[in-house]
């Protein structure tokens, strides 16, 4: 479990934000009722334009607003998604996701997992897509993966994690090779991979998958 990130640069908003959440999560931020607890939260913080300005604001100074990838337990990370562009499906490993769009618009695709034990293929099933505008909040639970499309050049979001992503391994999807890569955020480095494949979308996949490039 992690304590208050001590930024000083955090505004009163967010560092309440930043103590009620870890609060909520407590030791276990996976036991029921905390994702649902959190969302509410969060929607209720960045309903307010003051507030999504505020983090807006800070991401000229640092990517974390709450906590760092290598910190223990809950985290909030600005993503200038106008400036990185698509970005394939991926899960969070073990872990829930959220996701609140502070500008813009961003569309959010759910895909499901099914492995074949034999051989390690993945296919994935799409479960639903929604569009976020600024102050929505889109939960992605535990084996989920999460594909996200900027919509306008302004385009930021905050990604909100349960746990320390040096503890994840994460799957990184290219629909358009239908391959994957486990990607370990604590070695830094491609672990594994195999074959994969989408099915229930019409939708192709973009001709860049710029998120298994990524590397912070």
């Amino acid at each position: 479990m992690n304590t208050t990130a001590e930024k000083p640069q955090l505004s009163p908003t967010l560092q309440k934000l930043s103590e009620q959440a870890i609060s909520i999560c407590g030791d276990d931020p996976h036991r029921e009722g905390v994702p649902a607890q959190i969302v509410a939260l969060l929607k209720t913080a960045f309903e307010d334009p003051a507030v999504r300005q505020e983090a807006i604001l800070l991401l000229s100074d640092t990517p974390d607003l709450i906590g760092a990838n290598s910190d223990p337990g809950f985290g909030i990370m600005g993503v200038e998604s106008n400036k990185i562009g698509y970005r394939g499906p991926h899960d969070h490993g073990p872990c829930w996701a959220i996701n609140v769009q502070v500008r813009g618009s961003l569309r959010l695709v759910h895909w499901a997992q099914d492995a074949e034990e034999a051989t390690g293929k993945i296919t994935l099933q799409m479960l639903d897509e929604t569009l976020l505008q600024a102050g929505d909040v889109d939960y992605s639970p535990p084996g989920v993966a999460h594909e996200l499309y900027p919509l306008s050049d302004d385009s930021v979001e905050l990604a909100i994690r349960c746990h320390s992503l040096a503890g994840i391994v994460q799957h990184r999807f290219d629909r358009l090779t239908n391959k994957y890569v486990m990607w370990s955020w604590g070695e830094r480095k491609v672990i594994g991979g195999g074959e994969c494949e989408s099915i229930g979308s019409d939708r192709p996949a973009l001709p860049a998958t710029v998120f298994a490039k990524r590397t912070k």
